[in-house]
């Protein structure tokens, strides 16, 4: 199959046991089916990759990233793999099987970034849960609800070691937290691949695959798509005006999470690189690179209107 960039990444993430490696193995034969060339990115949090070599048996090409967690550790390495994979290796899909101990809205930012955007499009985040208990504190807690908050597919697995009554608290449990993203509900990661990486506005729904209760049937498309991390990367063409760019990052709304990007002031010579994040911090600093990187911002939030920021933004520019 033609390699055409940016090439779909695909996220899988979830808890520690609940069957993410049974399922990479089903998109991996789906894909391998289909003529793809693969590329799978295996992060786990100890100095060996267990899982790596089974998945190698399948992909074209695994490279694990063990050692430590995506979202700390070992997130500057997330960069080189994707180059690595896209022009060493012309792969043509990768997808990125997460530790149950990291973090997604750290790597949705990793992987949103300006230079790695230009090779590897975020498609998709399947979030492959398991009835435990949720953690109430600590990082467990916000890693797992974060998976649960930013994922468009939920897979709830294992449903058949499980009583009827505990599983379906264990649902609404989910469906709280996420009440736009599809909810299946299977055993042993018995999916059907097909069905699950159509797009919504064309899914047929099967038997083992329902929505959140809180949305009608002519919601679930609309509803979703703002719910979706949404990445919108705005090229800058000129300089910005630093007065007026200096109020526009006041005003960003509650649904913008993270910003970073890179520019010039109008009259000041330095590249500016400028980053915001929680709780709602913002910095702009002048900093030096070996290449001159495109000047961009990346706005990476849910639930805010992506034209009007976009204008806004753009209106900044210097006259």
């Amino acid at each position: 199959m033609t390699q055409t960039l940016p090439i779909p990444f695909y996220i899988l993430c979830g808890s520690l046991g609940a069957g993410k490696t049974t399922l990479l193995m089903r998109l991996l034969e789906h894909w391998n089916s289909r003529g793809h060339k693969v590329g799978v990115l295996m992060n786990e949090a100890g100095e060996v990759s267990i899982d790596g070599p089974r998945a190698g048996t399948i992909a074209e090409q695994v490279l694990n990233l063990a050692g430590g967690c995506i979202c700390c550790d070992t997130k500057d390495d997330l960069a080189w793999s994707i180059a690595q994979l896209v022009q060493d290796y012309e792969s043509t899909v990768i997808v990125l099987e997460c530790s149950g101990m990291a973090d997604p809205a750290e790597v949705v930012d990793a992987v949103t970034d300006v230079y790695v955007s230009r090779m590897a499009k975020l498609e998709r985040i399947f979030a492959m849960l398991h009835p435990v208990p949720l953690p109430e504190t600590g990082m467990a807690e916000l890693v797992t609800r974060n998976a649960i908050r930013y994922a468009d597919d939920l897979i709830l697995n294992k449903r058949d070691l499980y009583i009827p009554g505990h599983w379906e608290q264990f649902r609404e449990n989910i469906t709280r937290l996420n009440p736009y993203g599809r909810l299946w509900e299977t055993n042993h990661a018995r999916l059907d691949v097909t069905t699950l990486l159509a797009a919504p506005a064309t899914r047929t729904v099967p038997t083992n695959v329902s929505f959140g209760k809180r949305l009608a049937a002519d919601e679930r498309h609309e509803a979703r798509a703002p719910h979706h991390p949404m990445v919108t990367t705005v090229r800058l063409p000129k300089p910005l005006d630093r007065t007026k760019f200096m109020e526009w990052t006041k005003s960003l709304p509650e649904g913008i999470e993270r910003a970073k990007g890179f520019f010039r002031f109008a009259g000041e010579p330095e590249l500016q690189e400028f980053q915001f994040f929680p709780p709602r911090t913002s910095t702009i600093a002048p900093v030096m690179l070996l290449d001159e990187p495109d000047h961009v911002l990346v706005l990476i939030g849910r639930e805010y209107d992506q034209a009007l920021w976009r204008a806004s933004l753009l209106a900044c520019l210097a006259q």
